[in-house]
């Protein structure tokens, strides 16, 4: 998977931009340029080329500073269209070797921390260059607004996307289970002219993790599994011996895990052979952590496949079976579910991704079917359902809910299955999905009673930055 869609899967109300280790670039500076260039010289032209959304801009910047690997100008361009142009905030840091600069992206309102280092033995050359999320200092957040004010101008905000042709999907505000806002708009089914609807069903992307981790909680409230479980102790096959001795339950559901991700450029070439969580155990479990389980955070989807697997073998039953009888019936989700895709489902919209300016459906990118790490689909009714099922204890006691949507990783933006952000008032829990034709985002904020949900079937962040503008502005 690309590094952009790794971060649109996660994305985070407070997740990092680029997760794992960081983006290191370097090559030799041609002979026109700076001999010895200084860092913000560095982060000053890679900021001019992504805010001019140029690819032979960005393509110029990696060409005088970096190597291949890592992050790349296509990668950079993706970031920019979710995020728009970024504006500096604060410098914190600037020396010849070392700058750092806070930024906040026009579109997405995230603050991210940009921080480049010069390689002291070429100093023409770039050792690190990373781009990582964080908290939004409190003097750079919006102020709250009146919630009659806010509900008139978000529906004012999704029209503009609709008419623009930027957005297609469906977005619902609640309060204590009281709908405030209920919109939808676009088309489910562009070539067949449907309308998205009260039905419609979007693909949830990463969000169906959040069902990944109800399921692992239930099953530890019932005795039957420990969060400090290794993966071993509960899959006695599983193919790699080392990481089934040294992972825990614990890290898979925190992203600590250190065993990386499964989407590859060439993953449309083997996605019709991955048909269970078995199979992907079996084609990926032989690759080595990216680094000491439980030493730092890397958003991990095949972290999520092995809980799938882990889930199907404590209880008896498949993964898709446990999921429809503990918690979409329970929390009466009627239109939720993985059937694959190559069996037409009523309501399922159509999934775009924008070609050369134009929207073309998206295929390559789907997995056969959708599985523990993501790819279900969902309404935003039903999304609405499961988070009141959540906040009434009908799904996972109050106690592990609570632990769950409390940060569990080192850089405290994800609990057991949930990104999390702020503390107090401010607290709020969901997650995030993001691959191209698809997009959705949940937020929660308890001590409100508030649920925002918004679902799309255009690329991310359409409906995500809509979801997170107004999460920022309700009054507490």
């Amino acid at each position: 998977m690309r590094a952009v869609e790794r971060l649109l899967l996660c994305t985070a109300l407070a997740c990092p931009v680029l997760m794992g280790a960081p983006v290191s670039l370097a090559v030799a500076a041609t002979a026109s340029e700076r001999a010895h260039p200084h860092a913000q010289d560095a982060i000053d032209d890679w900021l001019v080329a992504f805010n001019a959304g140029s690819l032979d801009a960005l393509q110029a910047f990696a060409d005088r500073y970096a190597k291949k690997e890592g992050s790349g100008p296509k990668d950079y361009l993706e970031l920019r269209e979710s995020a728009g142009p970024l504006r500096v905030l604060e410098k914190r840091e600037s020396a010849p070797g070392r700058a750092k600069l806070l930024v906040m992206g026009q579109l997405n309102e995230r603050a991210m921390w940009v921080t480049a280092d010069m390689d002291p033995d070429r100093p023409a050359h770039l050792k690190l260059f990373q781009i990582e999320g964080t908290e939004t200092p409190d003097k750079y957040k919006p102020k709250r607004v009146a919630l009659a004010a806010l509900m008139a101008d978000v529906r004012t905000k999704l029209e503009v996307l609709r008419t623009q042709d930027a957005l297609s999907g469906a977005l619902l505000v609640a309060r204590n289970g009281k709908v405030l806002l209920d919109w939808r708009g676009g088309e489910a089914d562009r070539e067949d002219g449907i309308p998205v609807g009260a039905d419609t069903r979007f693909r949830l992307a990463s969000s169906n993790k959040m069902f990944t981790a109800v399921a692992i909680l239930q099953l530890v409230q019932a005795g039957k599994l420990g969060l400090d479980d290794t993966i071993g102790k509960r899959l006695q096959d599983y193919p790699n011996k080392a990481v089934a001795d040294e992972v825990t339950v614990r890290q898979l559901l925190t992203h600590t895990s250190g065993l990386g991700d499964f989407f590859g450029d060439d993953f449309d070439q083997y996605s019709a052979s991955l048909k269970t969580l078995d199979d992907y155990v079996q084609r990926f479990a032989k690759d080595a952590p990216q680094f000491t389980p439980g030493s730092q955070d890397s958003y991990s989807n095949y972290g999520f496949i092995v809980l799938g697997r882990i889930i199907e073998v404590v209880s008896g039953q498949s993964y898709y079976a446990y999921v429809e009888d503990h918690i979409l019936h329970p929390a009466g989700m009627s239109g939720t579910g993985f059937v694959p895709e190559a069996v037409k489902v009523p309501q399922r919209a159509v999934a775009y991704t924008k070609t050369n300016g134009q929207w073309t459906r998206e295929t390559k990118s789907l997995p056969w079917r959708g599985m523990s790490a993501g790819g279900g689909y969902s309404t935003t009714t039903d999304m609405l359902k499961f988070a009141e099922a959540l906040r009434s204890g009908k799904l996972v006691s109050p106690r592990l809910l609570q632990q769950a949507t409390t940060a569990q990783n080192h850089k405290r933006w994800y609990g057991f299955g949930f990104v999390v952000q702020g503390e107090g008032r401010e607290h709020q829990y969901g997650h995030e999905g993001g691959a191209p034709g698809s997009n959705s985002a949940i937020v929660v904020m308890p001590a409100q009673g508030y649920v925002v949900v918004g679902l799309a079937n255009v690329d991310p962040d359409a409906i995500g930055n809509v979801v997170n503008y107004i999460a920022r502005r309700l009054p507490l």
